[in-house]
């Protein structure tokens, strides 16, 4: 090949195809990468409002009348339930239904088929949230289990979907000492509690 009054030889063209194919393949991969990794960080963020909202939820049930008056606990519950019915729709942004023929064949596109499971906790959530109120003693009793399950559920298939694979340091993959409350308090020493007192009345 000539070019300009310059003949090129075939195997620089062959080399300069060669190149040519190899960064055009490199920025595909590099792009895909991008793709999958804004995906997974946009998954981590609504997860993260998933867990928020869940545990919130959860905590406001527990604590219940020492935490909140009747009014303030009825606007946390309110807000709850918008918060979880938000972030189902959220979610099947990247979560689609499982197909199937005729399971919700007559809905918009986004909802027909089965729902994802992961999503199945938050719906839970949300529907706590909504009957609450109306619900009996023993009714909340078993929906406060209920709201500790769905967190916990939620929280093992998403750390199954944006989780490390490893950890930046291998101390923090140790077995954890699963150690209670009162045994922490009972091994705080004397002096920590002396200059923690002192330092108290040196600020009044």
């Amino acid at each position: 090949m000539i070019i300009n009054g310059v003949e090129i030889p075939p195997a620089a063209i062959a080399a300069f195809i060669s190149a040519l194919v190899a960064i055009c393949t490199c920025a595909m991969v590099w792009a895909q990468w991008q793709e999958r990794r804004l995906r997974q960080d946009d998954v981590l963020r609504w997860a993260n409002d998933v867990i928020r909202a869940q545990q919130s939820l959860y905590v406001t049930l527990f604590l219940g009348d020492s935490l909140y008056d009747q009014q303030s606990a009825r606007q946390a519950l309110a807000k709850l339930a918008v918060d979880t019915s938000v972030l189902v729709e959220q979610g099947r942004l990247f979560f689609k239904n499982t197909p199937h023929p005729t399971y919700g064949a007559e809905r918009h596109p986004a909802y027909r088929g089965h729902r994802p499971m992961l999503l199945d906790p938050i719906v839970v959530s949300h529907q706590i949230a909504c009957q609450w109120e109306g619900a009996s003693d023993e009714e909340k009793e078993r929906m406060l289990l209920v709201a500790e399950d769905c967190v916990r559920s939620f929280v093992s298939m998403a750390q199954r979907e944006v989780g490390r694979g490893r950890t930046a340091h291998e101390d923090s993959a140790l077995k954890g000492e699963g150690e209670k409350l009162e045994s922490l308090l009972a091994r705080v020493k004397p002096e920590r509690l002396s200059a923690l007192r002192a330092s108290a009345r040196l600020s009044l």
